[in-house]
C-alpha cells in the first residue's frame, strides 16, 4: 500500500462530497477545512481521483469538485485503485530460494499464496462497500436526513454558503 493517509483523505472527501446536494460543489480548500487537512496535500489526492474519473472539477466563481457519478456507483475498491494502483501489497523477494537447504518446488510458496489470497479477500470486501453506504452512516449519525438541513449543516461548518 503506497500511502494509507492519501486513501483515508480520498475516502472521507468522497463521502463528504456525496453529502453535498446535487448541483453544488466544494472547493479543495473548503474540503480541506472540513476535514482538518492541508489543501496542498488534498489537491494531490484529488489529482489522482480526477484521473480515475471519480470526481470532476469546474472552474469559475461557482467552481469546485463534485462526484463524477452517483455515490452508489463508487466503491471503496475504486478509490483504493485510484490512490494505490493495482500493484500487490505483498512483494515477494523469493527469500525461500536464498535459504540453506532450498529445494525447488513448482508454483508459488505458501507464504506468497496466503498473502495474495488475503489481498483478494480485502479487495472483494472493498468492492462491496460504496461511498453512498458510508454517507448513509454519516447521515444517520448526525441526523441530517433532510437535504436542506444537511446543506445548512455543511454551510455552518464552512462559515459560508455554498
Amino acid at each position: 500500500m503506497k500511502n494509507s493517509l492519501s486513501l483515508e483523505y480520498a475516502l472521507h472527501s468522497l463521502v463528504f462530497l456525496s453529502l453535498v446536494p446535487r448541483g453544488k460543489t466544494l472547493t479543495i480548500k473548503q474540503l480541506a477545512h472540513l476535514l482538518g487537512v492541508t489543501p496542498t496535500y488534498l489537491a494531490k489526492v484529488f489529482t489522482q481521483l480526477t484521473k480515475a474519473s471519480l470526481v470532476n472539477s469546474t472552474v469559475g466563481s461557482k467552481g469546485g469538485v463534485h462526484l463524477a457519478r452517483p455515490a452508489e456507483e463508487i466503491s471503496f475498491y475504486d478509490v483504493f485503485l485510484a490512490i494505490n494502483g493495482r500493484s500487490h501489497m505483498f512483494q515477494c523477494a523469493g527469500i525461500r530460494t536464498k535459504g540453506k537447504g532450498y529445494v525447488p518446488v513448482p508454483g508459488m510458496c505458501e507464504v506468497h499464496m496466503t498473502m495474495w489470497e488475503a489481498e483478494e479477500k480485502m479487495y472483494e470486501h472493498l468492492r462491496g462497500k460504496t461511498v453512498a453506504e458510508m454517507a448513509d452512516v454519516a447521515i444517520k449519525r448526525f441526523q441530517i436526513e433532510d437535504e436542506e438541513v444537511r446543506l445548512k449543516a455543511i454551510e455552518q461548518l464552512l462559515g459560508s454558503p455554498l
